[in-house]
């Protein structure tokens, strides 16, 4: 058990460091104390279904992801674009062309420095 609780605690890091948080912002996120989520992700301390639920949550990643120990976490560039692609929908598409003529012009700034 003890070696499960290391890897969940591992990978719960893994995610955190990914999407760009620190331990206290996601702590804070999660509703918990940032020493105890520090005590989960080194795999010091047993926690509850609703405390994982509430970190997951934090980090708006599915349980598969988690769970998935074989697949490497994404980089924080592919979070980010998959929370930004998932949120689309939700949007006009006068919104979502808004959105595109943003990224090209961040992307022709970008490419013209």
């Amino acid at each position: 058990m003890q070696q499960l609780q290391e890897k969940l605690g591992a990978r719960l890091r893994e995610f955190r460091l990914a999407s760009g948080y620190s331990i206290e912002e996601l702590a804070h996120k999660a509703d918990m104390n940032a020493a105890q989520l520090g005590k989960i992700e080194r795999g010091e301390r047993n926690f509850t279904i609703q405390t994982l639920d509430r970190i997951v949550c934090a980090l708006e990643i599915r349980y598969t992801e988690l769970f998935n120990f074989e697949r490497n976490v994404p980089s924080s560039t592919s979070i980010i674009l998959d929370k930004t692609i998932a949120s689309l929908p939700a949007l006009s598409t006068q919104e979502q062309a808004v959105i595109y003529e943003t990224v090209e012009l961040l992307a022709k700034k970008k490419k013209n420095e």
